[in-house]
This record gives structure tokens, C-alpha cells and sequence, in this order.
């Protein structure tokens, strides 16, 4: 089914509605017992009201969001402002709300099952509970103030500290031992770029000061994972125009990734025939490098049912059976797949490192890491490696609290010298 179907665009929404619906009942509920606990009743009503409103708004913003790019309305700086920007905000201070709700009703759970547990009371105590207390007004006031702190939390999440983490580049560096390397590949340098998203929160100067960046690096190989575009055909010209900027000694490679097939995957592919990048889905290239055979295979994007384009069979026709091979799927899931036809190393993007994830006193919290067994970083299994890249875009909303990433990828046979420059970084 094509992703640009009025009937797919249809089945997108009633997903987005279903999933922004869940996690604002969610929110609501916490928001109803804290306005339980703070305000008399009629304030209380005059509360509920308002968070309805807020919220039946900030999802029409929302969903009206998707709309833009098909009406030609997006590159508007008005409607950024008004609609985009605001939509998105809003979206992500419900996903932050929905965190902090569901630690609420966990601690709401312990504490019922808690309850549970108590030895029962005797018949006499049961017969005559004691007086209940008058309610305290100091105690009312300190949790209003606290639950308007806790609702402050997520915008200044949203706005300050993404807005200072969303284009905070950083260089993840990676001396990587590959056992039985050709020795012609010693000291591959792999720059790899993944989920641009080129659209409404990613323009033309940004992605050139990123593809500035990634070249800086002088790379042998520059690899991307998929991603490029984020959801509409009006967003590929600022990719495809930019896109050649990109440098890198043996070239420039790319595989799709299901965003770029929201956009129009023909389109995409068509845009960038005489670019610089050469696009690999479900195709392969072989080069030669210090007489040495390196083969980069590109899958398409493996979603699933009707959505997996993927083809492994169709992928490895043409590479060359003999060479190193370096495989670029968009999803990390394929690695296992990967793995079983001798791939030495694969790339991917997709997860976005969830985007959202904190460090306290040094504890990392990542919730991405509970829905993918490859989220994010370096994996090794039987001398195979994937690297799982969390990319320089965004999705959905406007908010980043993983640093985007431009992985650097330094091949070595030698262990000790991987051990070194890791020790070193």
C-alpha cells in the first residue's frame, strides 16, 4: 500500500489519535486525584475543565501537524509557530506527563497491594474506626504547589533542556577490533549519519552543518541509516540539495528507512539519482580499497507485514561473496540476520535512543532500552558487531534529551591497539 494513501494517511492518524488518546487518560487521571487533593470543589471543577480544554486543543494542534506539509503550509514561519512548534511542544510535555504518571500508579499499586498485606484488624477497631481527621489546609497548599511544579517540570524538559541538547553534536569515536580484518582495510574510517529527518524541525543550514561535521572527520566511507526525510515529498529538496556537500575518500552511501517511504520512497530515490550518495535498497556495491574487496550491502526498510520492504535474498545478489561486507539497514533488528551470511559489521539507526532518556548522579535511565533488544551503542556477538547510531533528527516532537550523534568508525585487526584508543578517548 503506498504510505502516501489517503487510506494509509487515515490508518496513521487513528494510530497517532489511539496512542496520544492512551497517554493523555493517563495523564488526566493523576492530574484529577492531585486536583482532588488540592482544591476545594469548586476550584476543583474549574481545574478539570481547563486540563480538558488544554488538552482537546493541544490535540487538534497536534494532529493538524501532519496536515501542513500535504496543504504546502509547512514552510510558513507563522504556522511553525502557531501550529508546529505548538503541537509538537505540546505532545511532548504529554509523553513527559505519561512518564511521571505511570511512575505515580506504580507507587499507587504498591501501596494497594501494601494495604493487602496488613494483618486485618480485630472486630472492636473494625466497629469503631477512629474519628477521621479534618483536612489540612497547610498540607492542601503544599501539594498544589507541588503539582504545579510537577507540571512546570516537563515544559522546562521540553523547551530548555531540549533546546540545548537537540543541536549539541557530539563524535562517538570507536577504534573497533574486527577479528581477521584485511590488512588493506587497517584503519577504515567510517563516518556514520542516521535519522536526519530533513523537515520541520531540521532545514537546509542544519543539515549542512552537520554533513560540516561529519566531513571534518575525513572519512573513508560516509554511511547512512535511513531516514533522511521525515514524513512529506515538499522535505526532500533541503536533503537533496545539501546532500553533496557530503565527503568522503571512497564515497557516500545510504539505505532507506521507513520515513523516507512516509515521504514517497520513489521520490526519494529519484531525487537523489545524480547526487553524489549512492543509494543501496536491497542492493549492494563492491569497491576496492588497498586491493583489498569491501562490499556494502543496503537493505530496505524491514518493517513489518505490508510495511517491510526488506528483501535479504535480493540485497546480497550482487556482493561479492568474497569481500568484507558492511551492511546498512535502518531497523537493528536485521543484525541477526546479518550475522548468519557473514557480515562483519552492520549499521543502523531508527531508535533515536528514544529521545528521551536521563542521567541522575550518574544512573542512566533509558526507557528506548526496554522495547528494543538493540537500542542504542555497540553490540558484538561471535566476533560480529552492530552499531546502533541515535541520530541527529527528530520525530513526532520537538524535544531531544539524547545528544544527537555522528558515530566514528575506526577499523583495526589488532586488539591492543582498539584496547589503547579506547582507554585514550
Amino acid at each position: 500500500m503506498d504510505p502516501q494513501s489517503p487510506l494509509m494517511f487515515f490508518v496513521f492518524l487513528t494510530f497517532l489519535l489511539t496512542w496520544i488518546g492512551g497517554m493523555q487518560f493517563a495523564a488526566y487521571r493523576m492530574l484529577r486525584d492531585w486536583t482532588d487533593s488540592a482544591f476545594d470543589e469548586v476550584q476543583r471543577d474549574i481545574w478539570r475543565k481547563r486540563i480538558l480544554q488544554v488538552m482537546a486543543g493541544g490535540t487538534l494542534l497536534f494532529l493538524i501537524r501532519f496536515l501542513t506539509p500535504r496543504l504546502g503550509l509547512h514552510d510558513s514561519s507563522f504556522i511553525q509557530a502557531l501550529i508546529i512548534n505548538t503541537g509538537g511542544l505540546y505532545f511532548a510535555i504529554v509523553f513527559l506527563l505519561f512518564i511521571i504518571s505511570v511512575f505515580y500508579f506504580l507507587y499507587r499499586g504498591s501501596k494497594y497491594l501494601y494495604s493487602l498485606m496488613k494483618p486485618s484488624v480485630s472486630a472492636p477497631e473494625a466497629n469503631n474506626p477512629p474519628e477521621r481527621k479534618s483536612y489540612d489546609p497547610g498540607r492542601r497548599e503544599f501539594i498544589k504547589k507541588m503539582g504545579i511544579v510537577g507540571l512546570g517540570a516537563p515544559v522546562v524538559l521540553s523547551t530548555g533542556l531540549s533546546a540545548a541538547t537537540h543541536h549539541n553534536y557530539q563524535f562517538n569515536k570507536h577504534r573497533l577490533y574486527v577479528k581477521d580484518l584485511p590488512s588493506g582495510l587497517e584503519g577504515l574510517r567510517i563516518v556514520q549519519l542516521s535519522d536526519i529527518h530533513s523537515g520541520i524541525y531540521m532545514n537546509k543550514k542544519q543539515i549542512q552543518e552537520i554533513f560540516e561535521l561529519a566531513n571534518s572527520q575525513d572519512p573513508h566511507l560516509t554511511l547512512l541509516t535511513g531516514d533522511m526525510i521525515d514524513n512529506h515529498v515538499s522535505e526532500i529538496p533541503n536533503f537533496r540539495d545539501a546532500v553533496n556537500d557530503l565527503k568522503a575518500e571512497y564515497g557516500v552511501f545510504g539505505s532507506p528507512g521507513n520515513h523516507d517511504h512516509y515521504a514517497s520512497i520513489d521520490a526519494v530515490m529519484d531525487s537523489l539519482a545524480d547526487r553524489k550518495i549512492k543509494m543501496l535498497r536491497n542492493d549492494s556495491a563492491n569497491l576496492n580499497i588497498n586491493g583489498e574487496r569491501l562490499s556494502i550491502i543496503g537493505v530496505d526498510d524491514a518493517g513489518t507485514g505490508s510495511l517491510n520492504f526488506a528483501n535479504l535474498d535480493e540485497s546480497f545478489r550482487n556482493s561479492d561473496p568474497e569481500a568484507f561486507r558492511i551492511m546498512l539497514s535502518h531497523r537493528p533488528h536485521l543484525f541477526d540476520d546479518a550475522r548468519s551470511k557473514s557480515v562483519a559489521l552492520t549499521l543502523a539507526g531508527h531508535t533515536h535512543g528514544g529521545q528521551v532518556a536521563f542521567n541522575i548522579a550518574g544512573f542512566e535511565l533509558y526507557p528506548i532500552d526496554l522495547f528494543h533488544e538493540y537500542s542504542r551503542g555497540l553490540y558484538t556477538k561471535n566476533d560480529r558487531h552492530l552499531y546502533v547510531n541515535t541520530g541527529v533528527g527528530l520525530v513526532g516532537a520537538p524535544i531531544r534529551l539524547v545528544r544527537p550523534e555522528i558515530a566514528v568508525i575506526t577499523l583495526t585487526g589488532n586488539p591492543e591497539l582498539a584496547k589503547s584508543w579506547s582507554e585514550d578517548a
